[in-house]
């Protein structure tokens, strides 16, 4: 196809001289360090332009990021510009997939393989564990695939990691690495991991693999390197060794996944790999305002591991950066939510405008019932949830069933959904005469006439099940909407559902209806598009990838999450010691410097509007504890922070006022207890006696949410007094003096 001669203006226009600088780069490594906010995916998209008005075949060019989003969003952008270009563009993980895929059999790997997630890993720890004879009440299977998992990332092979097992914890993962590996090979699975790790080693072990591969992507372009860990290294040395063109771009200072192995040395030390590579900075940002640039900056400024940079903009000065305190939790929740409210209903934004980050996803349950209670539109990113419901687990488990027959995660969830007349009992014994002959449990499956412990009812059920698999399999070449049609038409899947009268299977129905829709839209996307790429697309999508980003809510995320997003208006919520930073980094130096890391990405997504809250009470896991304010928040600048205090407490002198006049003695509990005048009245008017006195064990309550139950329990005074509350959906806990009860029946 002769392709039209780009116009280098098209691309270059408008770009500063050091971006252009950086497009224009042709041969030899190069490190791009880039700002937040810099406009990085722009000098990606408009490299690779330049690099195919050079002459470069898109067959040679490699570009790879870390979400299924931003390589959307790149292979937008480059279509943009070259319509049909055919580049390459993936996230690492997709990568390996593809790489896996396509060189299968050269690697003795069956290329139909299934990609398991985490519970699916899990199940299969526990299985190893089993076969292992380890007890797993002292190391819980989630604990030791964490350390399999970890072991993968640096490239550990499970005999390379038994010379290294020192404590008795690594010498169990020892042993159980191998028996795991053994079943994942068995069931023609791989993890997250392997996805890396067979293309690393492979690159790092075959040198004619690596010299083909190498030859075929001659540019590769890596985007968020500062995230990379030693897996990733390893590929991007591999594919760089006779072909050096090699282009990272990244910040330092934005490096947070060292939890899950990025070594930010990567980047650091990019210019040891690579003598001759050439250094270009993107400090200019785009995005912020200069307030609340300066105030990023100044937080940041105290780590050492980074490459310093001069962070400026042309944009506004702006409002100042707001560091808010509230009461406690609670009142954090309802006092944002009113405020996001009050802005939209004034004309001045949408709810889409706003994003509020925190740093674990536990604190997110507050905010839930305020926008709950206050009617504000919400979307909590939490990756593709909608995939995660048990019905259309179901279907994804035929689905991949039917390309991988030795998938026994999957049989196992599907041989009896429908109902077949096939129960726990019958699958054990199942399992006992695949094992043994190296069988699937499909296949040992189609062999129940030699096993004579499986009769009647379930060795009919599972006869039937066989005929249906393969019945199946004939459709596997249309697209994924229809292959999903077919199994719920001829599974009795749908008819199931139909037939329940039950509310909640009609909104399963719903949900399968919308997986159809799904897929449909997947493929009308790129008709090339087959029903293994719908199930890996699925199975490495990332939180933010389940992000409607065009829907009219309010973004509720993590600040892990937020990394290379950006809102006019953000609050940053919970800044206290303990949780960000948080506790597990408290006692190390290098912690902590992530910690600040992943303040300045959450910090520098704001574009107009920048809020950071703490509270001076919060209950957390449980527990109610005064906080201490964030240690990055007295690192904020003096200038263009403006503190408010909208604590209660802040008035709690008047209320103690109020209370001597009113009782003649000051009360010390309800000074401590930091309720404001108004608060003093309406407890006075319902209790008489203090903050919550009222309520004892036994009494009858009613909660406008939950409804009548039984108080069981009263603990604590003043502002730590907690009452637990027996509703019909379970127990409840409470602060005393901000519960909305009503008492209809005292003992």
């Amino acid at each position: 196809m002769t392709r039209t001669p780009l116009d280098p203006e098209t691309y270059l226009a408008n770009l500063t001289p050091a971006q252009r600088e950086a497009v224009l780069h042709l041969d030899g490594p190069l490190l791009i360090v880039a700002g937040p906010g810099s406009g990085k995916t722009r000098v990606i998209t408009c490299r690779v332009a330049h690099l195919i008005a050079q002459g470069v075949r898109p067959y040679h060019i490699l570009a790879i990021t870390f979400t299924n989003k931003a390589a959307n969003e790149m292979r937008q952008r480059v279509a943009a510009l070259l319509p049909n270009a055919g580049v390459w563009i993936s996230t690492f993980h997709s990568f390996g997939v593809r790489l896996l895929r396509q060189y299968g059999e050269r690697l003795e790997l069956d290329r139909n393989f299934t990609i398991y997630d985490q519970a699916d890993r899990v199940r299969m720890v526990k299985a190893a564990l089993d076969a292992a004879n380890i007890d797993n009440n002292r190391f819980t299977p989630e604990t030791i695939q964490g350390a399999i998992s970890k072991a993968k990332n640096q490239l550990l092979t499970p005999d390379k990691f038994a010379g290294t097992a020192k404590d008795y914890f690594s010498q169990v993962v020892a042993k159980v690495y191998p028996l795991y590996e053994k079943k994942m090979r068995a069931a023609n699975a791989l993890d997250f991991d392997d996805l890396l790790l067979w293309p690393a080693l492979a690159l790092k072990n075959d040198q004619e693999f690596r010299a083909e591969v190498d030859a075929r992507f001659r540019y590769v372009l890596i985007d968020e390197y500062q995230d990379t860990n030693k897996a990733q290294y390893a590929i991007a040395r591999g594919l760089s060794v006779d072909h050096p063109n090699l282009c990272v771009v990244g910040d330092p200072d934005q490096s947070i996944y060292k939890w899950r192995g990025a070594d930010i040395k990567n980047i650091l030390d990019f210019e040891n790999d690579f003598p001759d590579a050439k250094v270009i900075t993107l400090s200019e940002n785009f995005r912020s305002t200069k307030t609340i640039l300066a105030a990023a900056d100044s937080v940041i400024v105290h780590n050492r591991q980074r490459k310093p940079k001069p962070l400026h903009t042309a944009n506004a000065a702006g409002g100042p950066v707001r560091v808010l305190q509230f009461e406690n939790g609670v009142e954090e929740a309802e006092q944002i939510v009113k405020r996001i409210r009050a802005a939209v209903q004034s004309g001045q934004r949408r709810y889409l405008d706003f994003a509020i980050f925190m740093r674990i996803n536990a604190l997110t349950r507050m905010l839930e019932s305020a926008f709950i209670r206050q009617k504000v539109p919400f979307q909590i990113v939490r990756g593709l949830a909608f995939f995660e419901r048990k019905e259309n687990k179901d279907i994804l488990a035929y689905l991949r069933l039917l390309l991988n027959p030795r998938d026994d995660v999957s049989f196992e969830r599907i041989v009896n959904e429908p109902a077949r007349g096939i129960g726990k009992t019958s699958l054990e014994h199942l399992t006992s005469y695949a094992e043994p002959r190296g069988l699937s449990l499909l296949a040992a499956a189609a062999e129940v006439d030699k096993i004579p412990a499986i009769k009647g009812k379930a060795a009919t059920g599972l006869k039937s099940f066989v005929i249906l698999i393969q019945e199946l399999q004939k459709f596997l070449s249309a697209t994924p909407d229809e292959v999903i049609r077919q199994v719920l038409d001829r599974t009795g899947y749908r008819k199931m559902l139909k037939a329940s009268g039950e509310e909640e299977d009609q909104e399963r129905l719903a949900n399968i209806e919308e997986l159809i829709t799904a897929a449909r839209q997947f493929h009308e996307e790129d008709n090339s598009r087959t029903l293994a790429d719908f199930l890996e697309n699925i199975t490495l999508a990332s939180d933010v990838d389940g992000w409607d980003d065009k829907q009219d809510c309010v973004a509720v995320m993590t600040l892990h999450a937020a990394k290379g997003l950006e809102f006019p208006v953000v609050y940053m919520v919970a800044c206290e010691q303990g949780l960000l930073p948080h506790e597990r980094s408290l006692a190390n130096d290098a912690d902590i410097e992530e910690e600040r890391r992943l303040a300045f990405v959450g910090l520098t997504r704001a574009k107009e509007e920048l809020n950071v809250t703490h509270v001076k009470l919060r209950e957390f896991r449980g527990q109610i504890n005064y906080t201490v304010p964030s240690m990055f928040l007295s690192e904020l600048p003096h200038e263009g922070v403006a503190h408010e205090d909208l604590s209660e407490s802040s008035n709690r002198y008047r209320a103690a006022d109020y209370w001597r006049k009113e009782t003649s003695a000051a009360s010390k509990e309800w000074f401590d207890a930091g309720l404001d005048l108004a608060t003093l009245k309406r407890q006075k008017e319902r209790d008489g006696d203090g903050p919550g006195k009222s309520y004892r064990e036994g009494m009858t309550v009613e909660h406008e949410k939950y409804g009548r139950g039984k108080i069981t329990e009263v603990s604590g005074h003043g502002a730590l007094r907690k009452i637990k509350i027996r509703f019909t959906g379970g127990e409840r806990a409470f602060i005393a003096e901000k519960a909305k009860l009503t008492i209809v029946g005292k003992i």
